[in-house]
């Protein structure tokens, strides 16, 4: 797994410069074709979380980040600290083809969590869309989002379960999130232990043990058997790659049930921020995280 992680990740470098307009003419028009590839149509099915840091933060946030979502091209995007959800609509609106949903909860401190999607590539199936633990607020503050999705080519079904776990180094908040990743655990194994699932979001906390505040997420790497963190290569990785460049950590995780162990094909953060230079003012402090699956 690590070496296809390494190979996309070149991958990313090599291609990174070009794109392609709608008749599959290379262009160089987008900001971020220096150092992010677009992902194909119609091929893996690819999903992202993305902290978005308060958006948006700033008046010209919704055009950039417009603009590296639309040169990704991935399928889904799972994302955090969004402040209202026409906000998040705005920034679906200015990318072709993409639509918005917006979490049923109230936000937490202005935060909350939504999905954009490429309608073109996946279905939204409306009536599967759900909050997980709405009363528990102090376990999830944010409370997780769940959709589920139908990849149109494959005809593939998962569930996303979006989430922002509480943050800051202390005992009392890695207690929580300890409590909180033992809790999705125990839901996930009672009411979808067949089920084709993906949690994802910031996690607020690492995987490394040498790095992590504490081992707080032991119960699903010690499950591997039924589930894994597709991005563990990076978190073992070099900080280059890591999620969270400023503190430098690396924080915003994908798992993965067991029924996705066979189709996942890589795991990469786009780090967009190395051919933007006010990616940080303009976009978030964090970097997306991606895993690409093999559903053809």
């Amino acid at each position: 797994m690590k070496k296809s992680l390494f190979f996309l990740l070149a991958f990313v470098f090599i291609l990174g410069s070009c794109d392609e307009d709608s008749n599959g003419t290379v262009t160089n028009d987008s900001p971020f074709a220096g150092c992010v590839a677009s992902f194909e149509q119609n091929d893996d099915l690819e999903i992202v979380t993305f902290n978005l840091e308060n958006f948006p933060k700033s008046g010209n946030t919704i055009m950039h980040t417009a603009e590296l979502l639309e040169h990704l091209n991935a399928d889904v995007v799972a994302v955090q600290e969004i402040s209202n959800a026409g906000a998040l609509n705005e920034l679906a609106n200015q990318m072709d083809g993409w639509e918005a949903v917006f979490t049923t909860s109230p936000t937490s401190y202005g935060q909350s969590l939504g999905y954009l999607f490429k309608a073109t590539e996946v279905e939204l199936l409306e009536e599967s869309t759900q909050v997980w633990f709405e009363e528990d607020t102090y376990n999830f503050p944010r409370t997780p989002f769940v959709i589920k999705i139908k990849h149109r080519d494959s005809g593939m079904e998962t569930m996303l379960v979006n989430l922002h776990l509480k943050a800051m180094g202390d005992d009392t908040s890695v207690g929580r999130r300890r409590t909180a990743s033992t809790m999705l655990q125990e839901y996930i194994d009672t009411n979808h232990p067949d089920d084709f699932v993906i949690v994802l979001g910031d996690w607020n906390d690492e995987l490394n043990e040498d790095k992590a505040i504490d081992d707080v997420f032991s119960n699903f790497s010690e499950a591997s058997e039924l589930y894994r963190f597709v991005d563990e290569t990076i978190a073992d990785g070099g900080e280059q790659y890591w999620s969270y460049p400023s503190w430098p950590s690396h924080i915003d995780h994908i798992l993965i049930t067991d029924e996705w162990f066979s189709y996942f094909e890589s795991a990469m953060t786009i780090r967009a921020d190395q051919c933007f230079e006010d990616y940080e003012d303009y976009i978030s402090d964090h970097r997306p995280v991606v895993a690409v699956f093999d559903v053809d």
